[in-house]
């Protein structure tokens, strides 16, 4: 059983280290438990995970279903006429953005960086 631990633990490792975290899913981790006991084979652990996701998808889908935001919501029509989705801006301040646009118009661009 400790090798088994062992291999638990470096593979909830190497998820942690992959921005993954697999540990903090406590019914993953108590199949990973099972496992570790010798309660179930590897083939049952995966078959009981694969379960178990297609089980949240499903509460997940009912509840988007389910929410008000999903009734409530209604398409608004869109032209797709340019001069319709024409608004109006305010005036660039070109005193406040003096600079900004001949700052970035000066820079080499990305590949004449990667050529120096």
């Amino acid at each position: 059983m400790q090798s088994r631990r062992s291999i638990a633990e470096r593979t909830i490792a190497r998820a942690r280290e992959r921005g993954m975290p697999i540990d903090d899913d406590v019914e993953y981790m108590t199949l990973v438990e099972l496992w570790i006991e010798g309660e179930i084979d590897i083939q049952d652990m995966r078959q009981r995970y694969n379960e178990l996701l297609a089980h949240r998808s499903a509460d997940r889908k009912a509840r988007r279903g389910n929410s008000s935001f999903g009734q409530s919501f209604k398409p608004v029509p869109v032209s797709h006429n340019a001069a319709d989705a024409s608004i109006d801006l305010p005036p660039i301040d070109e005193v406040k953005t003096a600079g900004v646009l001949d700052d970035a118009a000066d820079r080499p661009s990305r590949a004449q960086e990667a050529d120096v």
